[in-house]
């Protein structure tokens, strides 16, 4: 993909209207763990739903924050 193409999906308003809602997304979820509601009955269960939760946030961190990298041909 040529950096045009990528400025052109970027600013594409359906591209902007899914940032929107990966952004909504992220915030509930952040909602969801300051308010504690990954607490369980066992350690266990709330170290496995809280580390869920935080990827899940890491992982739409990785979307929002996307951005053109050229491609190295190697040579």
């Amino acid at each position: 993909m040529e950096k045009e193409q990528f400025q052109e999906w970027k600013s594409h308003p359906v591209t902007i209207e899914i940032f929107k809602e990966i952004l909504k997304t992220k915030h509930v979820l952040e909602t969801y763990l300051s308010h504690g509601l990954t607490l369980a009955k066992s350690a266990e269960e709330t170290q496995s739903k809280t580390a869920k939760v935080v990827g899940n946030i890491e992982g739409l961190n990785q979307l929002l924050n996307i951005s053109y990298q050229e491609e190295d041909d190697g040579e």
